[in-house]
């Protein structure tokens, strides 16, 4: 047996001890003094969330709770921040301590199937893991855990959710879980049909694994032309072939019967550039002469012009002037006798006008051959400035191919070496390429292997869905405990005198969605469920006769399931005042089953009212009321007094 024993709190002025009893305990009294928080610190403790009202928020540091599994008394301890669950227990050698996480990691804390706090629980039921499909319609689904939380939601029914939910039964994700648990409880679920699907599963991810990777290698092989076997051998053949032309080529080279070819071409280009330098050099000479030639040319010409232009100034002087004696000899000179006549050398006078006009033109002359002189030059000099330009820039490139040259020249291979280079780079390639053909040869026939086994795995999944159609092919019990979980159900709802269910109604539940459906006698035609009730405290009450229908159903066939049973604010939406006969009739069944099919079960209720207990000894049943204010009754944080 599984017992509650005690919850601590620990705040920041004091410890708060609730102690449970060990059979029913019973927690009543005012709002806002605590009463759904023992539940909810239980449900922390084992991994739920918590709601954190200013008095838990501001004041609780930490919660203990201590639970006796069957002899084995285990503590928990979460901070109110805490992410793990410190727990500590009793083995053999002592007590063990150890902190867990709420989720699973990759590698195993404890042992070789403790992952969690929910598998470490469980374990504590001496449960093994249970794995069940994802989704129930695939048989291709992969397998997931049931936790320990999947089982507390039909023995916690938490206040928020008490009107709200049928055990999430109908919702799309959560409510997966919970219908595998009822699958489990009630006998629809079995380790043998367990260890069947996860092999199963496993078959079919390894065929898929076989199948997926048959599949990539036959891409390989078709996009690079692998086909088939004799594919491959051909392009080995023509490998081959080409290994023997590369190799009779090698065997004709010959060492130094030719240069290297790029030593060639630049030393063409250098024989080019040197006729180019010698041209232009020459040219430039040839031009250099011309410039030359007729800059003392114009030297010439300026002087004649100058000399000209004396000689016509002198005898412009010289004109009216005579000579007394001759300048040669010095002997007197007579008058001239003709007038006409020159005195001294006797030429004719008559002629001195053409005389000047002559010394006019040759001036004239010698200044247009001076200017054509000049216009020459500068032709000649951009000649030569683009002749030198050209110059340089063919000794430029000279020097280039020079030094390309004596690099070439430096270096001591031929067209021998590297040809020869040329042919062991291919015959490398080629021989990689045929080790890479002999490797890639096995892979169409591993690929026909891939697929064989592929293919006789069919046989292994059929073999292995026989088995699992036959293994619930056995469910009899489980179809046995359902309807005994209907009986039961219509039973409770019959003895709370629940609205509109009454002698000759049957309950049936949906073995796919597990709603239980009430069919009403004359109206079987138009069933209802949880949903169809009407007023939240109809729900309430239905949720409850639900969740005690599955333990009792439990109890009386022997079935899992956590021999607990807590429920928060029992009379939720209803006034127990006005309500007396549902409030009277629920607790007297709820007690009648305590003390009877649910011997062994343990119960906290949690409520505003207290119904005086029935049929209990002397430290099974205990009730506290929690008054906020009240010294007698105290809150479950004693000393507080905020909101």
């Amino acid at each position: 047996m599984c017992k509650f024993l005690s919850l601590k709190l620990i705040c920041k002025e004091s410890e708060e001890l609730v102690e449970f009893g060990s059979r029913v305990s019973f927690f009543h009294g005012a709002m806002s003094s605590g009463k759904s928080t023992i539940v909810e610190m239980v449900n922390f403790c084992f991994g739920g969330k918590l709601v954190k009202t200013p008095a838990i928020a501001s004041e609780v540091l930490k919660v203990q709770l201590t639970v006796d599994f069957s002899g084995n008394v285990v503590l928990f301890e979460r901070g109110i921040s805490s992410s793990s669950v410190d727990v500590s227990w009793n083995e053999e050698g002592g007590v063990r301590y150890d902190t867990l996480p709420l989720q699973a990691g990759s590698e195993p804390i404890i042992g070789d199937d403790i992952y969690n706090l929910s598998d470490f629980i469980l374990n504590l039921f001496k449960l093994k893991p249970i794995k069940v499909r994802k989704r129930k319609g695939d048989d291709n689904s992969d397998l997931h855990r049931l936790s320990f939380r999947d089982f507390y939601r039909f023995c916690y029914l938490d206040q928020p959710e008490l009107d709200s939910s049928l055990f999430h039964l109908e919702a799309p994700i959560l409510g997966e879980k919970s219908k595998d648990v009822l699958k489990y409880s009630l006998g629809f679920q079995s380790d043998k049909l367990v260890s069947l699907q996860q092999q199963l599963q496993e078959t079919r991810q390894k065929q898929r694994s076989l199948r997926e990777a048959a599949e990539q290698v036959s891409i390989f092989l078709r996009k690079y032309g692998f086909d088939s076997e004799s594919e491959i051998d051909q392009q080995v053949n023509r490998i081959n072939s080409l290994e023997d032309s590369l190799e009779a080529e090698r065997s004709k080279q010959k060492l130094g019967d030719v240069e290297v070819f790029l030593a060639d071409e630049l030393r063409e280009q250098s024989r080019a550039l040197e006729q180019a330098y010698a041209d232009k050099l020459s040219a430039l000479t040839d031009l250099d002469a011309r410039i030359n030639e007729q800059k003392s040319l114009q030297s010439e010409l300026i002087t004649l012009k100058m000399r000209a232009a004396r000689a016509s100034n002198a005898t412009s002087i010289l004109n009216s002037s005579g000579f007394v004696s001759c300048p040669s000899c010095g002997k007197a000179v007579e008058p001239p006798k003709d007038p006409h006549h020159c005195a001294l050398c006797k030429s004719d006078l008559t002629d001195e006008d053409a005389t000047g006009i002559q010394v006019s033109v040759i001036e004239q002359d010698l200044s247009d051959r001076i200017e054509d002189l000049k216009l020459s030059l500068r032709r000649l000099e951009n000649s030569r400035r683009n002749q030198a330009r050209s110059l340089d820039a063919i000794q430029q490139r000279r020097q280039s191919v020079a030094k390309e040259v004596l690099e070439v020249r430096k270096s001591k291979e031929s067209e021998y070496l590297q040809r020869a280079r040329k042919i062991e780079s291919e015959l490398g390639k080629l021989n990689e390429r045929r080790r890479f053909l002999i490797k890639v040869r096995e892979m169409p026939s591993d690929l026909e292997q891939r697929q064989k086994q592929a293919d006789k795995l069919n046989a292994e999944i059929s073999k292995l869905q026989r088995y699992i159609a036959d293994e619930e092919g056995k469910f009899e019990q489980g179809r046995k405990n359902v309807r005994d979980l209907e009986r039961n159900f219509i039973d409770i709802l019959r003895a709370i005198h629940f609205p509109e269910v009454g002698e000759g109604d049957r309950a049936q539940v949906n073995t796919k969605t597990w709603m239980p459906y009430i069919y009403s006698k004359g109206r079987e035609a138009d069933p209802w469920t949880f949903e169809d009730v009407g007023s939240g405290g109809k729900m309430v009450l239905f949720k409850i006769c639900y969740g005690l229908a599955i333990h009792k159903t439990a109890a009386e066939n022997g079935l899992f399931m956590p021999k607990w049973f807590i429920v928060d604010s029992t009379m939720k939406n209803i006034t127990p005042d006005i309500n007396r006969d549902v409030f009277r009739n629920f607790y007297r069944e709820l007690y009648r089953l305590l003390n009877n099919e649910l011997s062994g079960w343990q119960c906290i209720i949690v409520d505003q009212t207290f119904s005086p207990f029935i049929g209990f000894n002397d430290g099974e049943a205990i009730s506290r009321m929690l008054v906020a204010g009240d010294e007698n009754n105290p809150p479950l944080i004693s000393y507080y007094s905020g909101p």
